[in-house]
């Protein structure tokens, strides 16, 4: 049991684990940046009740920041092929209907063309993820309209940014910022929001199990014929903020 702390402290020193209540907001001391170097925030990681998401919400007067890290290979993989879902409730809840996915999920075509296995050598292996993560310049808004609205990245006009991209390290890091305007959110009214970060996850249904390449199960997305498929289960994170 000793030991076993011992590991947790290593792996995430510097970091604040899950408390009952609502967490604070952080409130930039210097201006936050989107540009996925968290260094301008100057607070503790917080970490998700299941070990997946290291993370910080923060706002001043005019905007909610998000930071996101995740070390965990099968999380990332879920993040990079299938996507990545904030969404926020005014009512502090776990129902948001307003949010932003960023990434989007890929093509199932392209899924097909992504079963090779996970370069072992690490250098290779942060190389491989930073490919997967190339060409991730399409997202969507949530609750704006009837359908989700879709947008390059760099085309919103409304204020909204959003990057992710692998550290050298090999994790993956996310930065976000969203007006409130931009979801018609009136700060002054919403003293507790509800902040959840959902992954896509494999859908059988569109995507009938393949044989892994080589023999080998690497990223075999359809799962080892008839064997559990940790794909098909999204990571999930949630968290009551006390806005400031």
């Amino acid at each position: 049991m000793k030991k076993c702390l011992f590991l947790c402290l290593v792996l995430f020193g510097g970091a604040s684990f899950a408390q009952k209540g609502p967490r604070e907001s952080y409130q930039p001391t210097v201006p936050i940046v989107i540009d996925a170097d968290p260094s301008e925030w100057n607070t503790e990681w917080l970490l998700d009740q299941d070990g997946k998401f290291l993370y910080n919400v923060g706002n001043d007067e005019s905007n909610l920041y998000f930071r996101v890290k995740v070390t965990d290979d099968i999380t990332q993989q879920k993040i990079a092929f299938f996507g990545l879902i904030l969404k926020l409730d005014v009512n502090g809840k776990k129902k948001g209907r307003l949010g932003l996915k960023y990434p989007i999920a890929k093509d199932p075509k392209q899924l097909k063309k992504e079963q090779e296995p996970w370069p072992q050598d690490p250098t290779e292996r942060i190389a491989a993820k930073k490919r997967i993560l190339d060409e991730v310049e399409i997202l969507e808004l949530i609750g704006l309209a009837k359908d989700n609205i879709v947008s390059s990245r760099l085309g919103l006009m409304n204020g909204i940014e959003a990057l992710i991209t692998v550290a050298a390290d090999g994790a993956y890091l996310y930065e976000a910022k969203i007006p409130f305007k931009a979801f018609r959110i009136d700060k002054a009214s919403v003293p507790v929001l509800g902040v959840s970060f959902e992954t896509g996850k494999f859908d059988i249904g569109r995507n009938p199990p393949a044989a892994p390449a080589g023999g080998q199960a690497g990223r075999n997305f359809g799962g080892s014929y008839g064997q559990y498929n940790p794909n098909a289960v999204p990571a999930y994170m949630w968290v009551a903020v006390k806005l400031n």
